[in-house]
């Protein structure tokens, strides 16, 4: 259920912890920090694992935790953070960002309300709102099997807190940090930057504003700290960092073209993009769960929200997108970001 990996000798342990979803496990890691250590990520919200977790923590030798960084809001990366922070009185760190949507979270009624406000801006048909409302009903409830108050929240995008480097990285959520150790060149990136899968970007309530651009920007940003390695809470480490932030870049693009080339000659619905867009394995947006339906809505919002800022995309009246410019599916036109 939790197994302990010595990562780099004396400094950086793994710990793989079990969770019931994809991929089946979430990472968290501990670094030493002279005779203290800090924590980063707390697992998924199973009480049965806390008692396994704290005895793997005590068998690094000459580690006494004071400090757990929270990444990001999500519940396998939050789970445990509470029932650490009770049995080993470390404190918790997280973005002020992240921790204003936990909060909202915990207003089922009103986290409700605006979702079912945004789900009508895309153009989600009546038929599919109660299945939709059921999913924001299940977030909200999940939300409070993980709920604490952070003991220090980081409000800048950039601070040093317990002898690391911490970045506010956000697109994946609004408050998510990568903690860097500027001495080793690496860096701990959450959902940031993954291996194999592509992180999921969404507009929803509890991301809101243009989550793509932030994303984007998050991970040149990464690439320009010119790290030797990345240590990420699912797959593995990442040691050729640069050649995987391009290929996520050449990936946005190419979702990116695939939306501009569904929009030619028409105005649709962020519904009626997603649609006509295909998802996981080459599927239609119809064949999917509602959970992935959900993800994959959300992430097509975030496409033309994007598009929208460069101008590229327009909206009418009835929420309707259609292209407000022609450009160049290529990167120079879509990323202007990269310089």
């Amino acid at each position: 259920m939790i197994e302990l990996i010595e990562k780099v000798n004396g400094l950086i342990y793994q710990l793989k912890i079990f969770m019931p979803m994809e991929p089946g496990y979430v990472f968290s890691y501990v670094v030493r920090r002279d005779n203290e250590c800090v924590m980063i990520d707390a697992g998924y919200p199973n009480t049965e694992l806390l008692n396994p977790l704290i005895n793997e923590l005590n068998k690094i030798p000459s580690c006494r935790l004071n400090l757990l960084f929270i990444t990001h809001m999500h519940i396998d990366h939050t789970g445990l953070a509470d029932g650490l922070r009770s049995r080993l009185g470390l404190s918790i760190v997280m973005h002020r960002r992240d921790y204003e949507q936990l909060l909202k979270m915990l207003d089922r009624d009103l986290f409700i309300k605006e979702f079912l406000e945004l789900l009508m801006r895309y153009g989600v048909p009546n038929t599919e709102m109660e299945l939709y409302k059921n999913v924001a009903s299940g977030l909200s409830s999940r939300r409070k099997l993980s709920m604490f108050n952070p003991d220090i929240i980081v409000n800048t995008e950039e601070e040093r807190i317990g002898g690391a480097h911490v970045l506010l990285t956000p697109g994946h959520s609004p408050g998510h940090i990568s903690i860097i150790l500027d001495d080793y060149r690496l860096a701990f990136t959450g959902d940031l930057i993954l291996p194999t899968i592509t992180t999921h970007v969404g507009l929803t309530p509890i991301n809101p504003g243009n989550p793509l651009r932030d994303y984007l920007d998050s991970i040149i940003k990464i690439k320009r700290a010119g790290l030797k390695c990345i240590y990420p809470g699912h797959e593995g480490e990442i040691c050729s960092v640069n050649d995987r932030i391009n290929e996520l870049i050449a990936h946005r693009v190419s979702r990116l073209c695939e939306a501009l080339n569904v929009l030619r000659g028409k105005e649709l619905t962020i519904f009626e993009i997603a649609n006509r867009l295909r998802w996981m394995d080459n599927k239609k947006y119809v064949d999917l769960d509602l959970m992935n339906r959900y993800m994959a809505l959300t992430e097509t919002a975030a496409l033309i929200k994007y598009l929208e800022s460069l101008n590229i995309v327009r909206v009418n009246g009835d929420y309707k997108y259609g292209i407000a410019k022609e450009v160049a599916c290529d990167i120079r036109e879509l990323i202007p970001q990269l310089g």
